[in-house]
Parts: C-alpha cells; sequence; structure tokens
C-alpha cells in the first residue's frame, strides 16, 4: 500500500543529472564518489576532469585528464586520447606550467602523427597560435586561429569551430568582432562544451576591455 518504490539514484546518476544541469560542484562531489566507488568510464571521466577545471580543482582536472587520456589509450582511441591530452595541455598552460604543458602536447602530436585526417589536428593548431602572440606574431597567430576554425568547419566539431572564432581577436583581424558574435551564439545556444564556453566568455571580456582602453585612448 505503500506504492511502488523508486530506486535509488546512485552517485554516477546524480553526477551526469548534475553536471548536466551546470551545478560544477554538485557534480564534482557526486562524480569522485562514483569514481571511488567504482572506476568510471572514459566519458564519466571527462565529466569529472570538466568539473574539476570549472570549480578550481587543477590539481584534480589533470589527473583525471591523465587518467581518460590513458584509457583512451587502452581502448584502442587514438584520436579522443590525442584531445584529452590537448585539454590537460591548455589547462596547464594557461596556469603557468609550461614544461607539463608542452610535455603533454609533444605527446598528442606523437600520438597524431601519421595518424588520418581527424579534427584533434585542429585542436593543436591552438596552442600553436597562442604561441604566436606571446611571440608578438599576430598574423601567423590569426592565420593558423583560421585553420583551426576551418577544420572545427569540416568536421561539424562546434568545440573547435568556437575556439578559432572566440580567440582570433587576439591578432586584431577586422573581422574579429564579428566572429566573436558567431562564437557567443553558439555558446548562448549551448552547442559548445562548457570549458570552451567559459574560454569564449573570456575572450568576450577581453576584447571588450581592448574595445573600451581604445575608446578612452582617443577620448584623451
Amino acid at each position: 500500500w505503500f506504492g511502488e518504490q523508486r530506486p535509488a539514484v546512485n552517485n554516477l546518476e546524480r553526477g551526469r543529472e548534475s553536471f548536466q544541469r551546470q551545478e560544477w560542484g554538485d557534480a564534482h562531489a557526486q562524480l569522485s564518489a562514483a569514481d571511488h566507488e567504482s572506476s568510471l568510464d572514459v566519458a564519466d571521466l571527462e565529466r569529472l576532469a570538466v568539473a574539476a577545471d570549472l570549480i578550481g580543482r587543477d590539481g584534480d582536472n589533470a589527473d583525471v585528464w591523465a587518467r581518460a587520456h590513458q584509457e583512451c589509450l587502452r581502448l584502442g582511441n587514438v584520436p579522443r586520447a590525442a584531445r584529452c591530452a590537448f585539454w590537460l595541455a591548455l589547462s596547464l598552460l594557461l596556469r603557468g606550467e609550461m614544461a607539463r604543458g608542452s610535455g603533454w602536447l609533444s605527446r598528442a602530436r606523437r600520438l597524431l602523427d601519421g595518424h588520418e585526417d581527424c579534427v584533434e589536428q585542429g585542436y593543436l593548431l591552438v596552442p600553436v597560435a597562442l604561441q604566436s602572440m606571446a611571440e608578438g606574431d599576430a598574423a601567423k597567430a590569426c592565420t593558423t586561429f583560421s585553420q583551426a576554425g576551418e577544420i572545427g568547419n569540416r568536421f561539424q566539431d562546434p568545440d573547435l569551430l568556437t575556439l578559432g572564432q572566440a580567440l582570433i581577436h587576439l591578432g586584431e583581424v577586422s573581422e574579429g568582432v564579428a566572429l566573436l558574435d558567431d562564437a557567443m551564439v553558439a555558446v548562448t545556444t549551448g552547442e559548445v562544451s562548457p570549458i570552451v564556453a567559459g574560454l569564449a566568455y573570456c575572450a568576450v571580456i577581453e576584447a571588450c576591455q581592448e574595445m573600451f582602453d581604445v575608446r578612452l585612448a582617443q577620448e584623451w
């Protein structure tokens, strides 16, 4: 007479649901708990790594991306292993761990050497473009960001396409603002992953700050 009992929702299911709702702290807690109960598969390791990144758990983020990378290799999925290595490398580079980040990028490149054409080759152009910017070569950076975006478009990969659109403004090309607008459409419609959405928002904020500084300088 109590009616039909609903099955208990386990940590893994709760973690996935929280991730879908973009409740990153709870997603990280629940997926971590599930991981202690039984090793997560690749997709859930990626969710855990993203959640860790978005709540600032840098150490957790690096460890989980590395585990996801190794699991992809074990399963024979070389492109996905390279993509995990890319996200780990980018996370390290953005927080200033240049040696470790470069090492992971080198590993990703070695994995894809001689591999058939894949979208992950486009992802590896992003840090190349960022390095060109750091060296003061804006023209080369713009060209490389454009190449990455073209690969994203060819493979219909919204994350890579949006990365290329969001970051190309760093090279101060005339169409940079328009491309940022396109990138933000993808973000607001939920077409891209949470990490790419965060990077796109940062790019928009930086672009707005640059335009404000230029306008202020002109007024003075």
